[in-house]
Order: C-alpha cells, then structure tokens, then sequence
C-alpha cells in the first residue's frame, strides 16, 4: 500500500478554501515514503463524482478530512468507493472524526479514524496496515493482530472496538514537523490565498469550543519555518498578475503573547508586501502599540465578542468587561485599522432581548462588519456534555445548531436569525459601517430596532436578495427613505442620500474597481467633511448645492472628479 489519496471538501470557492489539514497529514505521508496526493472537492459536488476523481488516482488508500459542513458528503463518498472496490483502504480525521469516533465509524466503512494530530500518527496507521486488504476475514490471524496493534496506537479509533476510551494523539512537536507549503504539496499561487499555521492549541476553554476540550496551552511553530513559508508567500504575492494576494493567519490567540506578535508584525511589515492579512484576536489583550502595528500592514481583523453581557460570557468560560472591550476596539479605531466583531445568539443565559443588546453595543464600536452565528451545540464539547443542565435542545446531526433553550424558544431564534441575515445584509455586506450611525441619529433608534424593520422589510420582497453591492445600496436607500418618511424627516434625505450614495461609490472603486456617475444635491467635499456627521445639523447650515461627480478608480485610491474635472 503505497498510493494514499486525501479528500478535502470544501463549502465553496475563496482564497480561504485550502486543503491545509489534509496536505499537512500529506507531506508527513510523502516524508514517511508514501505516495500522497491532495484531492479537494465542494459540498456542491456529487458523491460519484468525487468518487470518480480520487479512482482517477489508483489509490490503495483514501483519507477524508472531515468537518461539521462536509460530514454526510465524506461518509456517502466512501460507501461509493466501498460499493466499487473492496480493495481501498478507508480512513478519516479532522474535527468531526476526532469529537465523534464513535459517530464517524458507524457512518462510513472506514478502517481507523485519527483523534486529533495526524502527521505521525497517520503514517504509523497506514505502515502497520499495509498490504492488509480493508475487508480481510475476522477470523485471519495476520489482520486480527494488526488491528489489535492499530487499535493500541494513541488516537486511533476502529470499528468494534472501545471508541470512548480512545484518547486523543498525543501532541505534536512543531519543530519537527515538515511544512505543507514549502514541501511542494501546496501551492500558494493555485489560490490567490493561503491558510498560515502559526500555531496550534488554546490557552482558553470557551465551553462551546472543542479547543476548550483539549490540550491546554499554546505551541508554537519555529521562526525557522515561520520565515520560510512568509519567503514563499511573499515570492508569490510579488509574481501574482492580479488581484490581491491573501493570506489568513492560524492562531486564534495571536497577540495574546504580544511580544511574540510585534515581532511577527514587525518580519510581515519588512516582507509581507503586496498581502493583505486577517488575523483573529483576542480584546484584552490589544493594547495602542499593537494597534499602531495593524494599522500600518494591509490586514483586516476579527474579534470575539460573542455577547456583551457579562454573564451570559462566564456561563461559557468566558471574561468581558465592556468598557475594557470598548476602550480596546478603540484604539484599533484610533489607528486607523480595519477590524470586524463576533457575535453568537443562543448562547445558555441569553435572550433574544439580550443579543438584541449584544447587537446594539457591537455595532456602536464601528466595526467594518459583523459575523453573526447562532449557536452550534457540537460533539466534544463542554456544552455538549451539559447540554441537558442548560436546557438546550439542537440537532443531532451537522451543523448541530440550537433548536430551543430556556432563553430561546423556536419563534425567538427565528427572530434572531432574520435580524442577524438584515444586519448581514445592511450592514456588513452594505457596507454602511461610515454611515449607519448617522442614520439612525435623526430616527431616534437603537440598530436591533432598524435592523429589526428591515428584516421585516426584506420579507415584503417578492425576489431574492441581491448580491452586488449597487444593488444592496438601492435595498438600503429605499428602506431609509421610507423609514424618513414615515417619520417626517424628508428634508435630511437629500444630504443622507449624498452621503450613502458618495460613500458606496467610493468602496466601489477601492474594492471592485468600479466607476460611478452620481448626481448630488450638496457640494460633495461638504458631504465628505466633518460637518455631515451630524445629518440634521448639516441640514441646517449646509446649503444646497447640486452637482454631477465621477467617483474612479486610481493607483492611490480612488478620486471624486466633478463635472468640470477638477479633482477633489
């Protein structure tokens, strides 16, 4: 058994869809004499499909990297390939394999799945295996010791055997692990983006996250290796012909030893050109100079909020001070960088009512966007496991979201979930986050309580919601004119057109390329100026002034040219 295939089944095209997981299991396997290779495929595929791919292949094995998203997918296409030779050897890791052994086993005629780590634990697997056929005969000594060996390996689960008390593999020393990308079996160009391991494991135990259930601690992948993977990303990024090339960071906690991450910063700065990287970080612990760092790199970050009332946050493990959180997103706000939140409904102890609040104080921090989720009760973890002591009912199957809990009957999460879809899509993909504020100020209302209308607003729409940005904008337009209306306030809604109409013209330009012509009702430096902040007292002292701009495209960011091509 020498040719293994790896499938990776991704949820859909991006730069972010990398078969990070499987190729780092893979390069272990070509170390170890194997020949390994990646086959990556979509949730929108067909089982015989994929099936066809990896047959192209030869393979004497196939692994399967599985997920929540691509759980029933990865047990139909083995159960092809089961129904088309008894002579491929079947295994399984990744997140949902190592949670739920048991589960993943009884689902698909595998061999042997890996709980957790797999670059040593696979190939050993795979070696004591070899030449053994997948449908051996119980009975044949050869195949009943091998198993009964394979079964005594830390981390592995088999079919028959006691899953539960297979423990996870033991933890991996990173600086003796062989590189994905700079071992030839991903390439960074193939995608326009790369997945970058930094590190591996969590110093917090947020009951709704399997990390919580693991290994204590931080590991950290060596600097050695750190700079050759960034030479390489850097070499391509430099090579790339268009578009941007993008890079997400792995490590959850970055800055939470921020000495560590200035100096990661500080090499990204001096050879990261031509990448925009996304980061997730931990509130506490951003402090100005950190802040002053991610300003000055082309990066976007995400942070976990989750809630914003205190004790909903310990029920999951977790600490928040607000005005702490608050004063740290400020400064991130202070420098200039591009930062997003976070926010979880269904969580145990919280409400409708009380994510309605998590909302109102998320957003009065300006973020760039908001990613909203509901709660996910996934096997391995501490929720899981205390799930009947909080009262929450999910479903059984992936992705294993919240059906009802003391806080959240069925018609609450409902509600929660339309509110989250209309800050979705007004907000974040609206990208109103210059405006929104200024907006509601004349209205007089909280944004659950806007957003919460336009959910209702966007139920009154006989066709599907847009996609493109221009057309979110004439959603956004037509739903504040109403809310102005409905209010009186029709004389601010020249200027508070301008001022959307001006603002999403230019994040055209930035971020598609995009030309706009726009007619005007005030002088459009006035619309960009401070005195438009406040819309009703712009209003006042402004005075009308139509004009016909282009907003376009440039080398150094787009350019507002009025009709008598005098740039701004």
């Amino acid at each position: 058994m020498k040719r293994i295939a790896l499938l990776a089944i991704h949820v859909e095209e991006s730069p972010e869809a990398v078969a990070l997981g499987a190729a780092s299991v893979g390069v272990a396997l070509r170390a170890a004499g194997f020949d390994c290779h990646i086959v990556e495929g979509f949730v929108c595929e067909s089982a015989a499909a994929l099936a066809d791919r990896l047959f192209a292949l030869a393979p004497d094995a196939v692994g399967f990297s599985i997920y929540s998203w691509n759980r029933g997918l990865a047990a139909a296409v083995a159960h092809e390939i089961g129904a088309r030779s008894a002579n491929v050897l079947l295994f399984a890791g990744g997140p949902e394999a190592t949670a739920d052994p048991e589960g993943v086993l009884s689902e698909a005629p595998l061999a042997f799945v890996v709980r957790g780590e797999g670059e040593v634990l696979a190939p050993r697997a795979l070696e004591l295996l070899a030449g053994i056929s997948p449908l051996a005969p119980r009975g044949a000594r050869r195949a009943d010791s091998v198993l009964k060996a394979l079964a005594a390996l830390p981390g592995i689960a088999i079919r028959g055997a006691d899953t539960g008390a297979s423990c996870r593999a033991p933890s991996e020393d990173l600086a003796r692990l062989p590189s994905p990308w700079t071992g030839g079996l991903l390439d960074p160009a193939q995608h326009g983006g790369a997945l970058w391991e930094l590190a591996r494991g969590c110093p917090f135990r947020c009951a709704y996250c399997y990390e919580g259930k693991g290994e204590p601690g931080v590991r950290r992948f060596p600097r050695e290796r750190i700079e050759a993977e960034l030479a390489l990303f850097a070499r391509v990024a430099r090579e790339a012909r268009e578009g941007v090339f993008q890079v997400f960071v792995l490590d959850p906690t970055f800055n939470a030893d921020r000495a560590r991450a200035r100096a990661v910063l500080d090499l990204l700065s001096a050879q990261g050109h031509n990448i925009h990287w996304k980061f997730e970080l931990r509130a506490e612990f951003i402090d100005r100079e950190l802040a002053r760092r991610f300003a000055s790199l082309d990066c976007s970050l995400q942070i976990g909020l989750q809630t914003a009332d205190p004790e909903v946050a310990a029920r999951v493990g977790r600490r928040l001070d607000p005005e702490d959180f608050a004063r740290r997103i400020g400064y991130l706000d202070e420098m200039g960088a591009i930062y997003g939140l976070d926010l979880m409904y269904g969580l145990p102890g919280d409400s409708y009512e009380g994510f309605a609040r998590s909302l109102d104080f998320a957003i009065g921090l300006a973020p760039n966007h908001l990613d909203i989720f509901p709660l996910a009760v996934l096997p391995g973890t501490e929720l899981r496991e205390r799930a009947v002591e909080f009262g929450l009912e999910y479903d059984p199957r992936p992705p294993y979201l919240l059906r009802s809990s003391p806080g959240f009957p069925p018609v609450k999460l409902d509600r929660a979930s339309r509110l989250a879809l209309a800050c979705d899509v007004f907000y974040s993909r609206g990208r109103a986050v210059s405006w929104f504020l200024r907006a509601l100020k004349p209205l007089k209302m909280r944004p659950s309580t806007f957003l919460a209308g336009f959910a209702d607003f966007l139920t009154t729409r006989k066709s599907g919601l847009p996609c493109a940005h221009a057309a979110i904008e004439s959603l956004q337009l037509s739903f504040l004119e109403r809310e102005y209306a409905g209010r009186g306030l029709e004389r601010i809604l020249p200027a508070l057109k301008d001022v959307v109409r001006l603002n999403g013209a230019y994040a055209r330009a930035l971020a598609e390329g995009e030309r706009s012509e726009l007619e005007l009702s005030y002088d459009p430096d006035e619309v960009f100026g401070p005195a438009a902040l406040d819309l009703a007292a712009f209003v006042r002292g402004a005075r009308r002034r139509p004009s016909r701009v282009a907003v376009v495209p440039g080398a150094h960011g787009p350019r507002i040219v009025r009709r008598d091509n005098r740039p701004r």
